[in-house]
């Protein structure tokens, strides 16, 4: 039967083919289940693999077809079996019933089966070739092949998983001994941070309790203020050593004016007795007077000798006078920072910020809307400066919003700024509803003003150096896509940053003041200047003649701080400032004194200064702003690059010579002159 079932087959399959596309895929009509019947019966073993055929490949292509990996034809035979679903039968399985003849196929279910088929792989777009197109023999074989690839393929991927889970549990346990870690650790910090606080806080305290102690005992030796009941005036009481000092001044400036009586005396006995030996030799006749004239003569150079010494002593003395004015300057300094912080409401406040975070130490210092603590980071481990700024409750709200803009462009100028003698900008956060707080990077030296007023006046070496600082970062300012001008440059805001005042790296500091040069700027590129509107602020002795112009809107540019490097430079080579000095900042506004003073640049005979540093300040300190010079021109300066000063501009010392024996005439010149006071 299988050999004649086949014969009709290949002897009908030429037919088959002959016939057109539309014949063969038509379905059977109704009422035609016989010739269906028929026709099945007839040419199922032909029709069915072609109808399969059909449905998985393009029959005009075979060649192409016949490419496909054995994968892919295990895959169509897959997708192929599961299409036809549970309980139904496949068109391949159904030819080979027929063809065999061991099974009885209905046509009815084969036809229905065959449609089922060709609807699901046309929903599906299946085209891949099928088993029989490879003209595989045997399903069952490729089958069970196909079962025992993905059986192994599986076993793969079992052991796959398993060591996956292995490997996430040990990386799970590795993560819960990490967290476990972490826990022991952030509590350790936390133990730690909690005992560094207290530790923090029992210093601020000591610092606090010593610089009350230091104050107390100074103001018994440089003076205090004391209020008059009469009529409320404040007056300033000197303390016991600067009235020992005036005493011993006053006593000694009278025994060098009695010492110089004495010494007159003595000049004038000489010149005496000498005109008298002159006469005797002359004439013959007379007593010998040289014992006398000897005598003279020392009692002279003793009284000479005992007058200059005096002078020495009172030099002394007027020096060390000199010296308590600046001491007693730092001393009302620290008085006022320490009033100040006995009346602000965070000596109540140990710490700020989140976690208490910062530890107030104590406070730097007080301005109109802000205060500044020293301050110490518990999570970086570092002093900081905490500046705290208040907005008042009561203030209208064109004055509250003109603070905040002013306060938030310093913050913005701060952090778009990096420069290493710039102080850096670490956190903001805010403090209710009327305060913010920035922290910033603390210096532990002390303030440029400070220092001057404690010690007067740098070598000049060591001024240029901080000058070059200044310069550096006022070029860094002027070069940017938005220049900068800092407009507050003082000694007050340049700080040392090394608690030893011998290594002198200074960083500059507060910007509140500060203005952007942005697209309304005029002048050259190099240069642009912007209009000041806001007339009537800064620190006066260090501004410049056009910021106190009111005739109209004056404009500015960064030679506003080349004006203000120059005056901090003279002021730290001689120890004042070269206009308005001893005026207060009312009468310099109001009678507009820095343009009366500033056409004139007077330098002092003494200290001895190099002609380079002078042309530098005058260059500074030019009136007219076309005629001053720019950061650009200054920072090429070779002034600024030399190591030593040459030796035809070496400072001289100003301290007076120690008067000996070798200093006094011994015989002082014999004229018929009056003696000289």
């Amino acid at each position: 039967m299988e050999t004649s079932a086949a014969a009709a087959a290949q002897q009908q399959q030429p037919q088959a083919q002959k016939r057109p596309r539309e014949e063969r895929d038509t379905p059977p009509q109704e009422g035609s289940n016989g010739s269906a019947h028929a026709t099945f019966s007839s040419e199922s073993s032909v029709t069915m693999p072609a109808v399969s055929t059909e449905l998985a490949v393009d029959v005009d292509k075979p060649e192409t077809n016949t490419q496909a990996s054995a994968v892919d034809v295990r895959r169509s035979r897959s997708r192929g079996l599961a299409a036809v679903g549970p309980g139904s039968t496949s068109p391949v399985a159904a030819t080979r019933s027929s063809t065999d003849g061991g099974i009885n196929c209905q046509p009815a279910a084969a036809v229905t089966a065959l449609s089922s088929f060709s609807a699901s792989a046309d929903a599906r777009r299946f085209k891949q070739p099928t088993l029989a197109a490879y003209g595989m023999v045997s399903d069952t074989v490729a089958l069970k092949k196909e079962i025992s690839d993905r059986d192994s393929h599986i076993e793969e991927l079992n052991r796959e998983v398993e060591g996956l889970r292995a490997e996430v549990g040990r990386r799970d346990d590795q993560i819960h001994f990490m967290d476990a870690q972490c826990r022991q650790y952030q509590k350790k910090l936390e133990h730690f941070q909690l005992v560094m606080r207290q530790e923090m806080l029992s210093a601020a305290q000591k610092d606090r309790s010593e610089a009350r102690r230091l104050l107390y005992q100074k103001h018994f030796e440089l003076g205090q203020t004391a209020t008059w009941h009469s009529n409320g005036q404040t007056v300033w009481m000197e303390g016991d050593r600067v009235r020992a000092m005036f005493l011993k001044l006053a006593d000694l400036t009278q025994k060098r004016e009695e010492v110089e009586a004495l010494k007159k005396a003595a000049q004038s006995n000489v010149k005496h007795l000498a005109r008298q030996e002159r006469e005797r030799e002359d004439s013959g006749a007379g007593p010998d007077l040289q014992d006398a004239l000897m005598a003279a003569q020392m009692e002279y150079q003793l009284r000479a000798s005992e007058h200059a010494a005096l002078t020495n002593t009172i030099a002394d003395i007027k020096l060390k006078q000199t010296e308590i004015e600046h001491e007693k300057k730092a001393f009302v300094k620290e008085m006022r920072r320490v009033n100040d912080e006995d009346t602000s409401e965070f000596l109540a406040i140990p710490t700020i910020g989140e976690g208490d975070r910062y530890v107030l130490m104590h406070l730097l210092g007080k301005g109109g809307f802000s205060e500044v603590w020293k301050a110490f980071d518990l999570v970086e481990g570092r002093y900081v400066a905490c500046k705290i700024h208040h907005i008042q409750r009561e203030w209208p709200a064109q004055t509250r919003t003109h603070y905040l803009r002013h306060a938030q462009r310093e913050l913005d100028i701060m952090r778009a700024l990096d420069h290493p003698h710039l102080t850096h900008l670490y956190d903001v956060f805010p403090r209710g509803d009327n305060m913010f707080i920035s922290v910033m990077e603390y210096s532990n030296g002390m303030d440029l003003d400070t220092y001057l007023k404690r010690y007067r006046t740098f070598k000049e070496a060591d001024a240029r150096l901080i000058f070059l600082q200044i310069v550096d970062v006022l070029r860094y300012l002027a070069s940017l896509d938005s220049p900068i001008i800092h407009y507050d440059l003082k000694p007050a805001n340049i700080l040392l940053h090394r608690d030893d005042p011998t290594i002198l790296d200074v960083k500059i500091t507060d910007f509140g003041l500060s203005k952007i040069i942005g697209t309304t700027r005029e002048g050259p590129s190099d240069n642009p200047s912007i209009e000041l509107t806001s007339q009537g602020t800064g620190t006066y002795w260090y501004l410049p003649p056009e910021c106190f112009e009111t005739s109209s809107t004056p404009r500015i540019s960064n030679k506003v701080d080349i004006w203000s490097a120059g005056v901090i430079f003279y002021q730290m080579l001689f120890g004042k400032r070269p206009f308005a000095e001893g005026e207060s900042q009312r009468r310099i506004w109001q009678e507009k004194l820095i343009i009366q003073s500033a056409r004139t640049l007077h330098f002092p005979d003494t200290p001895k200064v190099s002609e380079e540093a002078k042309d530098i300040i005058r260059g500074c300190l030019a009136f007219n702003e076309r005629e001053r010079c720019d950061v650009f021109q200054l920072s090429q300066d070779p002034y600024l690059f030399r190591t030593s000063r040459r030796s035809a501009h070496k400072a001289k010392s100003t301290a007076p010579a120690v008067v000996g024996s070798s200093s006094l005439p011994l015989i002082p010149p014999v004229t018929d002159a009056a003696p000289a006071s």
